[in-house]
Parts: structure tokens; sequence; C-alpha cells
């Protein structure tokens, strides 16, 4: 656990029943609180999933900054479904997702997605989300093409801030969903478990801990973005889900493969902006410093190519030439399509100085979605009885080595209302929902360097945090080797963060350093190249390495890796 033991003498007298009083998110967190569920975030996978527990359910969604306040109000794109079968196909979608994920993806929970995707974006509509319409025919939603789809199939609201409708939409329902509570300010410390079965959360609020206790523990608390110092992820995308399940023992799966969003606005500040792809998707072209196309001859889907493919290319142009950045020409889109179209990103860009229907935008690589996460099945349960994990901070196998472009916000959706049904057939019992796969006995270097760790106080923390994510992005970052991976562990061993003034400061450095760990060490150990993992000293991918890696906490509390079968299609349908 993060926290010293003294802390935890008496966490608080008797148990207080959350149900009692207003819902909303001024509910004042007791020392002690019991509930039936308690979710862990509240971007759309964390609001979806209170929402989708059964009826007559007391739920408690806990969320470290304010609701609405998550990764998913910076989402752009939209979501990627299936709503026409004349012009599109769930085969066409599942093949798309396939190709992006580069041999990795569960096939049979990519079919599981992209069958209930249709379903998601009903629910979204009776919740209250305003997607955009198209004009050109009555009921029809507007549809866009994005990198690595076949077809148009890219709902989208507010033409780019499709991630802050959806905030605003569930974040209502939320409220006004009276046997849901709500409590703001609240950082997940670590699960708490009894007899290998997760019972409940230590949760930091007030400048103080508060236990929970309950029946089923949803973790939806989001990626890691804030592993690398260039990211489209806000400051609160620290992993703390993702962490304190690995504490807990659970099983991680895929961490080291992480999406680098190949079009962020080349501009200071954190997080960057994102200069979503759907903009390529309505013509824009990538350009280096003289004019020339950047995709031309690289893919058959040119601009619009799976991003790991895009980021690749972006990355080695901008190496071949010393530039810091490439350029995102947009000025071939009538002005007024623009406007209409990507409000938010041409508001930003003008912020900077930029008018993209003038001029093309500056852009470079940015650390923008973890493919990995705590290993789940099909109903978002993990191996441990009790824990479930939705969204970023889960690994369904739906995205393999490479997400497809708006799969995420529809996975979040789809597989929170799984977890809904899960719960409605009964006491929770994860027994055997997610095997502990057969692990090596190769324990990962994570012992603490000799000498007393330097006190983190806030200082400290943010010191560690700021170095660690300069390392990240350096050596483990777009373009991967052997000997960057190894200087990066080294310098991770000496980053060491000592609670001795608890806070969240400290707790956020501790869990980046946690899992900058784990993804360098898997980073390592995958010695190919593939998806989202690019190691410029072994280039190609390598068909044995077409497995997944895991990652679990050991008996003695150290960590050891295992690997995971991926089936094939064919497989998978026998």
């Amino acid at each position: 656990m993060l926290i010293p033991r003294g802390l935890l003498a008496d966490p608080a007298g008797p148990r207080q029943d959350a149900r009692p009083g207003p819902p909303g998110p001024d509910w004042p967190l007791p020392p002690a609180a019991e509930v039936d569920v308690l979710v862990v975030g509240s971007g759309v996978a964390g609001l979806s999933a209170a929402l989708a527990v059964p009826a007559g359910r007391t739920v408690l969604l806990a969320t470290k900054d304010r609701l609405g306040h998550s990764a998913t109000r910076y989402a752009q794109g939209g979501i990627a479904a299936v709503l026409d079968l004349v012009d599109d196909s769930v085969a066409e979608h599942v093949a798309d997702t396939l190709t992006a994920g580069a041999g990795l993806c569960d096939p049979v929970a990519v079919r599981t997605l992209v069958e209930e995707g249709g379903q998601a974006i009903a629910d979204l509509l009776a919740r209250g989300v305003g997607f955009d319409s198209d004009p050109s025919g009555p009921r029809q939603l507007a549809r866009t093409r994005e990198g690595g789809h076949s077809r148009s199939r890219v709902v989208h609201a507010g033409g780019d801030a499709t991630g802050a409708e959806l905030e605003r939409a569930l974040t209502e329902a939320v409220r006004a969903t009276p046997s849901v509570r709500s409590v703001e300010h609240a950082f997940l410390v670590d699960l708490v478990t009894h007899d290998g079965r997760v019972t409940g959360a230590l949760l930091w609020a007030d400048g103080g801990p508060h236990l929970v206790r309950a029946g089923a523990v949803v973790l939806a608390s989001g990626g890691a973005g804030q592993l690398f110092a260039d990211t489209t992820n806000p400051p609160l995308s620290t992993g703390d889900g993702i962490a304190a399940a690995l504490r807990a023992g659970a099983v991680l799966a895929d961490m080291e493969f992480v999406q680098f969003h190949p079009t962020a606005l080349h501009v200071d500040g954190d997080p960057r902006p994102l200069i979503s792809e759907a903009m390529r998707g309505e013509g824009a072209v990538l350009r280096d410093d003289d004019g020339s196309p950047v995709m031309a001859g690289v893919h058959p889907l040119g601009d619009l190519a799976p991003r790991d493919v895009v980021t690749r290319a972006v990355a080695a142009r901008m190496a071949a030439t010393g530039a810091r950045h490439l350029w995102l020409d947009a000025t071939g889109i009538p002005a007024d399509h623009l406007e209409r179209r990507f409000p938010t990103i041409l508001a930003r860009c003008r912020a900077a100085g930029i008018d993209p229907s003038r001029q093309p935008i500056p852009v470079s690589p940015a650390a923008h979605y973890l493919m990995g996460g705590v290993l789940t099945d099909l109903d978002g349960r993990t191996s441990l009885p009790g824990l479930f994990a939705v969204g970023e901070a889960a690994c369904t196998g739906v995205h393999g080595a490479n997400r497809l472009a708006s799969n995420s916000l529809l996975e979040g959706v789809v597989f929170a209302a799984r977890i809904g049904r899960a719960l409605g057939r009964g006491p929770v019992d994860n027994r055997g929902a997610v095997d502990s796969p057969r692990h090596r006995r190769d324990p990962v270097g994570y012992a603490p360097p000799p000498g007393d760790p330097t006190p983190a106080g806030r200082g400290q923390a943010w010191a560690v945090r700021e170095r660690l994510r300069r390392v990240m992005t350096d050596r483990v970052g777009v373009v991967r080797s052997g000997e960057g991976l190894a200087e990066a562990m080294a310098e991770l061993e000496r980053l060491n963060v000592d609670l001795g003034d608890p806070g969240p400061a400290g707790f956020e450095a501790a869990n980046l350093v946690q899992l900058g760990r784990a993804v360098a060490e898997l980073a390592a150990r995958r010695e190919e190249s593939r998806g989202g993992h690019w190691r410029s000293d072994h280039p190609a991918p390598v068909e044995a390495w077409r497995v997944r890696q895991t990652l679990t906490r050991s008996p003695d509390g150290g960590l050891d890796t295992g690997l995971l079968a991926v089936p094939t299609a064919e497989e998978a349908h026998r």
C-alpha cells in the first residue's frame, strides 16, 4: 500500500451506508462508508458504468477532480459505430480494427465491441447526447472517416467536441439518478483486499484517508499519458487505478503499447492540444518543410493510414530533416466547412496565432492512449474477485498493439453496459473470470536503489514526476532501442518516492514511477516492432512475438512477466 499504516489505525469508526440523503457531488465522504458498487473515475467509462448498475444497488462514483473533468472531454473525433448496413458492415469495422491492432487484438472482443456499437449509440442518444445531424436526410447522424477506417462511420458532436458533449450529457444523467452518489476530489490510493478478493478501496479526500467497503469495485480511472513530457492527456491522467490494481495482485497486459498521436499542435503546453485526424478525413494533408506530402507512397490509405503508421512516418521525416515539427495543411478545405466542423481546433490554433484556413498547422507526435491496462474478460471482470475495469484503465484485448481511431469512447460505453449486466446476474463472483497467465519466473528489477529515498514533499514529488516524463519521452517514446530502454530502466530505478508526507502529488508520482518501469520493462523484452511499439534495433514484426505480455505481482512482492496466446480470427470462430 502507498499510505503508511499508522494513518490507518482507525480509518473511522462505524460503517456508514451511502444510501441516505440526496445524490450529487456535494455528498461529504465519511471516514468509512459501505456501498454495493464503487466506481472510480468520471469519464465516459465511469459515468456509463455508474448508470449501468442495476436498479436497487447503491453506487458511489469517486473522481479525483470534479465531475465533468476527465480525459473524455478532450476527445475530439467521435465514436466509431456501424449504423448503416447498406454502406458499411460489422465485418468491415471488425477487419479495420484487427488490421490497426497489428495481430494482437482479441477477435472475440473486437466482434463484441462492433456488434454492440449500434446499441451503444442508441443508449447515448437516449441519455441526451446531441450528436451532429446529417442535413441530407431526416434523423440521420453525420458521419466522417478517420485513420484506419475503410468507411465513414464516426459520429461526432459539436463538430470536434464529442468528448465534451458526452461528458455533459452523462454527468447530467448521473446527477439525476438517485441511487448514484458522487464524491469529488477523492483520490484512489489503494484497493482493499481480503483473502484475495477486492472488498473496497482507500480514498484520500479532505486531507486524509477514507475507507469505502463495496461489494464490487469498478476501475474507470483512465490511462497514464502523464508518463510522457509531450501528451494530449490532462495532468490527472496518472494511471492511478492501473497501479493500484497491480499492487493488489491483478494481472496487467499490453503495457508496452502506447499510442502516440501524429498530430498534436506543436506549441508549449501541458497537455498539448490535439488536432483530430478527422481533419485529415476532411482533406487535410501532412507536409514537410518543403511542402512535400509525408504519407505519399507510405501506405495505401495515405494520410488516413492507422495512427502508428502515420506517427512513424512523421517521426522518420522529422529525424531525416532535423525538423522539430511538420505541417498539417488544411488550407484546401473551404473555410466555412472548417469553421462548422472544427470550431474547437480552430479556436485553439488561433489562440496560438495560427489561422488554419490560411496557413498550415505545426504538428508533432504526442502520447495519446495506453493500449494496455488491467486485463479483463468480456464483462469487465479482472483476475481478482470483486474487481472490474473499463475504459482506458482496462485491457479488453480490443485494441491490440494499436487502437483504431474513435474505438475508445465506444469501448467505454459498450463494456460499461456489459459490466452492468454482469452485476445484474447475481452476487459478484469473479472466480475464473480472467485466469492468471503462466508467468515466467523472470523477476522485474524493481528493487529500490541503495540508500534512503528522498522525501517526497510536493516539490520533490513534482521533480520526480518531471524527471520521469523526460526519461520516458527520450528513451521510451515513439522510437525505442534496447540501449535506450536499458538506460531508461536504470534511471527509473534511481527515482524513488518516499511518502513521508502523504498526498495526491506523492501518490501520483509513485504511480507514474511504477507504471513507467512496467512500460519500459515490457518494451525491452519485446524484441520486434509492432503497432505502437517501434524498436529501431528490431524494426520488423516477428511472428514468435505475436503474443501478449502480462505483468503481475509475485507472492514475494516482486513483479513477474508472462505471455498470453492470441487466437486468429479463424481460430476464434472454431
